[in-house]
């Protein structure tokens, strides 16, 4: 398991306005992310973790919303679940397409959950085409009115 966030300057969290960084992150099974290769779509990029439920809650909201009246958007998702049976059985229980489900192993000690600030909080972001941040923090109301 392996994680990397590729920027040129140090971060204080990402926002509006701003290009989103390219995440890689090797998972589990083979399952790779590469960020980058979903320029050209508009991404609902979450985070979350099996032992947080609200973040829980919001990926399997945001999930289900997209697959049934966004198709054109793509969804991906980053767990920070230290032990991976955990967030492979909460993904199957949650009834969630595994293609779309990432799990960063080493959790809190992630580069990628440092480089967000995630300790103050799981976010999730709606990125556009070309990579650049349209909010964060979207509830199924919220990204009604974006998309």
């Amino acid at each position: 398991m392996s994680s990397s966030i590729k920027t040129e300057k140090t971060s204080t969290g990402y926002y509006p306005g701003e290009q989103i960084p390219n995440i890689v992150l090797n998972g589990w099974e083979g399952h790779r992310l590469d960020l980058s290769e979903y320029r050209g779509k508009k991404v609902v990029l979450n985070f979350w973790a099996a032992y947080d439920a609200q973040s829980r809650a919001n990926n399997v909201q945001l999930y289900n919303y997209l697959k049934e009246t966004e198709p054109d958007v793509t969804f991906l998702s980053i767990s920070f679940d230290e032990n991976k049976n955990v967030f492979e059985r909460t993904a199957l229980l949650d009834k969630i397409d595994l293609n779309s489900q990432f799990c960063d192993e080493t959790g809190a000690n992630s580069e990628i959950y440092k480089e967000f600030q995630l300790r103050k909080g799981f976010k999730n972001y709606l990125i556009d085409e070309s990579g650049v941040i349209l909010a964060i923090d979207l509830s199924i109301e919220k990204l009604k009115n974006l998309i």
